[in-house]
């Protein structure tokens, strides 16, 4: 065939032109076929999910979305509560770069002309659109200049409760089980909101980013009774897990945010009806919402636009459902630093992946999928070769933090958080004077620090003071003291009276 191609040069040119135009229609990236973007963010989601193997999880829909994906077992937040995480994954900077330490913190407020992921794509020619939580689920944390038409959040009509009696002022109670449509919560109407902008986007000539925020799992518990009834309350049964010996009272929330829903103890220590209740509710909210997103991948793929859109679904951070006397998030340990990350980019081999992975690294990650060059002052760091291939590594350690009290403003404390492959060493300072207040450290591969609790790890033993730890304690120290050097300059925020402050915290 080259030999007759050779003989005929005129026939050999205008062969291979023809070959690279119906290349470049294929490619993402070019001026012609750049890839469109789902991003689906889930409020609250630890990887209780079949394709994280959670033996309990009934997620049909998110496990053949993953049967189609790289699946990322190792991906950690940056700071485990919803502000700051989604901050961290929208801009590619860690919440010190930000001030972003606390919801009510704004990081345009230290940043005004920072260019966010979805602002990114914006200037590259794409539409950007953004529907339910996305940054936040506050009005006044939103970001109109990230997006091409004004965000949606909730639209009128959009109730957390379906019954009168569970909601109440305030917040109700913590769990409810309206035996309703789907779209008789919000989470149902985001995804018909979410389908119907997607048909209107197949009739569009240029590409797309669009967010989709789903509301639950997050406190209260409320899915439609259909997917209570998916489950036998007596899987949820779990005894009181205690505190890990020798954890510092820094390690725990000073914001209990279970505590704040009606008949529910103060210090959440909840009876065993109640922890089973509990879990019920949260399995029943991840059910349920796998059916919408289950519904928004067809809409998907209705309109046409599967084979050209990468699609990524993510936890923005983990939970804690009781597990060593937590409810939740706000700490440092695996359970809420852990996310789920799911991501399908049409044309490249789907299956699991062990390296460690930073949410940071998302913007670079997209940017280069889309042959977009990314911009230059961002903290993470494209993770695109292991979309390509499995086994390649990207991390050698991932960097978490929680700073104490959670309120507005600057920190009193911060606990910084290093993950290795088998271990987490964790060091409390106070903001001001970086005096080291505590320290934590976790053995993953001993049982006599950490358990396993089905697919989750929950630590039950701070070993920092174990002579037989004595050696890789001074190696994280230091590998500690390498990343801040390397990675974090923090930021000071202006100080806030302390009259304002109650009001916004």
């Amino acid at each position: 065939m080259f030999t007759h191609f050779m003989s005929n040069p005129f026939g050999f040119a205008f062969s291979l032109i023809f070959f690279l135009n119906c290349t470049a229609g294929r490619t993402f990236g070019d001026e012609t076929s750049r890839p469109n973007v789902l991003m689906i963010f889930i409020d609250d989601l630890r990887p209780s999910l079949g394709c994280y193997n959670d033996a309990i999880a009934k997620t049909p829909n998110i496990d053949q979305l993953a049967t189609t994906s790289r699946v990322f077992q190792r991906a950690y937040c940056h700071q485990a509560v919803c502000g700051p995480s989604r901050a961290s994954i929208l801009t590619g900077l860690l919440p010190d770069h930000t001030g972003v330490w606390h919801n009510r913190n704004l990081f345009r407020s230290t940043l005004p002309d920072l260019v966010t992921l979805p602002q990114w794509f914006k200037e590259h020619g794409y539409h950007t659109q953004s529907m339910g939580k996305v940054f936040s689920g506050d009005e006044r944390e939103l970001d109109p200049v990230s997006w091409s038409v004004p965000e949606i959040l909730k639209e009128k009509g959009w109730r957390n409760y379906a019954q009168p009696k569970t909601a109440g002022e305030g917040k109700g109670e913590p769990t409810e089980q309206a035996d309703v449509p789907d779209n008789g919560y919000p989470d149902g109407q985001l995804a018909e909101l979410a389908i119907k902008t997607l048909q209107e986007f197949k009739e569009k000539d240029k590409p797309f980013f669009l967010a989709v925020g789903f509301f639950k799992p997050h406190l209260p518990f409320n899915a439609p009774k259909k997917y209570w009834d998916m489950y036998d309350p007596i899987q949820f049964q779990a005894d009181a897990k205690e505190r890990p010996t020798n954890a510092p009272d820094y390690a725990y929330p000073d914001h209990l945010e279970l505590a704040g829903y009606r008949n529910i103890p103060k210090d959440e220590q909840v009876s065993n009806e109640q922890r089973t209740h509990l879990r019920h509710g949260y399995y029943s909210c991840v059910s349920y919402v796998d059916a919408q997103v289950g519904k928004l991948l067809d809409g998907l793929k209705s309109a046409g636009l599967d084979q050209n859109t990468i699609v990524v679904l993510l936890g923005d951070h983990g939970y804690s459902l009781g597990e060593a006397d937590h409810w939740c998030k706000d700490t440092n340990f695996e359970n809420d630093t852990r996310v789920p990350l799911i991501i399908r980019v049409p044309g490249r081999k789907p299956g699991p992946s062990n390296a460690l992975i930073e949410y940071v690294d998302i913007f670079p990650t997209l940017s280069e999928l889309a042959n977009l060059t990314s911009p230059a002052k961002l903290d993470g760091k494209s993770f695109a070769a292991v979309l390509d291939d499995p086994q390649a590594t990207h991390r050698r350690v991932v960097l978490s933090q929680f700073s104490r009290p959670f309120r507005a403003g600057n920190p009193e404390m911060m606990g910084y958080s290093l993950r290795t492959d088998h271990h987490r060493y964790t060091r409390w300072i106070n903001w001001q004077s970086k005096e080291v207040l505590a320290e934590e450290l976790y053995d993953y591969a001993s049982p006599t620090s950490v358990t396993q609790q089905g697919p989750f790890a929950v630590e039950i033993a701070n070993v920092v003071d174990s002579q037989d730890y004595n050696k890789l304690r001074s190696e994280l120290r230091e590998k500690l003291d390498e990343t801040l050097s390397k990675r974090v300059k923090p930021v000071t925020l202006p100080e806030i009276e302390k009259s304002s402050r109650k009001k916004k915290s």
